[in-house]
């Protein structure tokens, strides 16, 4: 919920260049543009996940076992992706 009131530094960026440059209003559009693209995003994910919440949880209940399987691959390739990654820096250090 807080991470909303942060700025995003790409409209810290462009609003800064559209002052130096003396087109503050073409910042300020790209500011509102962006936020209204983040919103219609976020909107539109707020409601996907409602509509499509009980046809996920159908299609979990009836294939279980494939969900197991799914869910146990994505753990052991995280857990391989990890020892991957760690064991250079490891062994650099």
């Amino acid at each position: 919920m807080l991470a909303g009131l942060a700025p995003c530094p790409l409209t810290l960026f462009v609003m800064t260049f559209a002052i130096v440059r003396g087109v503050p209003v073409a910042g300020l559009l790209f500011a509102g543009t962006m936020m209204i693209g983040v919103a219609i995003t976020l909107c539109g994910v707020a409601v996907l996940s409602i509509l499509l919440r009980d046809n996920l949880m159908h299609f979990v209940e009836s294939r279980q076992r494939v969900f197991d399987a799914i869910t146990r691959t994505i753990e052991g390739l995280a857990g391989t992706a990890l020892v991957v990654l760690a064991v250079p820096e490891i062994l650099l250090r």
